[in-house]
């Protein structure tokens, strides 16, 4: 599924500040505007967030997630998806691996999307701000 197909979709989202904090709702729009950052929480009430105040946006299965549930944030094996496969290194040193797409947006933009490793994890899609890296490293390419 390409990017725009999945924002298409009214999809559950964890918005994860670089403070530590987070919140939980509904992307407003279809699209991550390149500045603000607009979400619908959970009750209802519309929110406008910076978007060099995020780390990311996380487009998980659901708000809980699977607390016994381990993810693997390496690739241990080649996905089937094309691009970049990439390792970042966010910040607050959490580090994962997926694939983004191959693109300008990668380069140009305030951040990118990043299909992360584990397919069984609860994060699908991650939108994340290149502000809040301190290492971001290609692996590898395909496609």
């Amino acid at each position: 599924m390409e990017v725009r197909d999945f924002l298409a979709g009214r999809h559950k989202l964890i918005v994860r500040l670089k403070s530590g904090k987070s919140l939980r709702g509904y992307l407003k729009s279809q699209s991550i505007p390149r500045g603000k950052l607009q979400v619908t929480t959970l009750e209802g009430q519309d929110i406008t967030v910076d978007i060099e105040k995020l780390k990311g946006v996380f487009f998980v299965r659901d708000f809980q997630g699977n607390k016994s549930y381990f993810e693997t944030k390496l690739l241990e094996e080649d996905p089937e998806r094309e691009g970049l496969r990439v390792r970042v290194r966010f910040e607050d040193n959490e580090t994962m691996e997926g694939v983004t797409e191959n693109s300008l947006e990668v380069l140009q933009g305030p951040g990118f999307f990043f299909w992360p490793a584990d397919p069984s994890a609860n994060n699908l899609l991650i939108y994340v701000v290149k502000s809040s890296l301190i290492g971001f490293k290609i692996i590898g390419v395909k496609g």
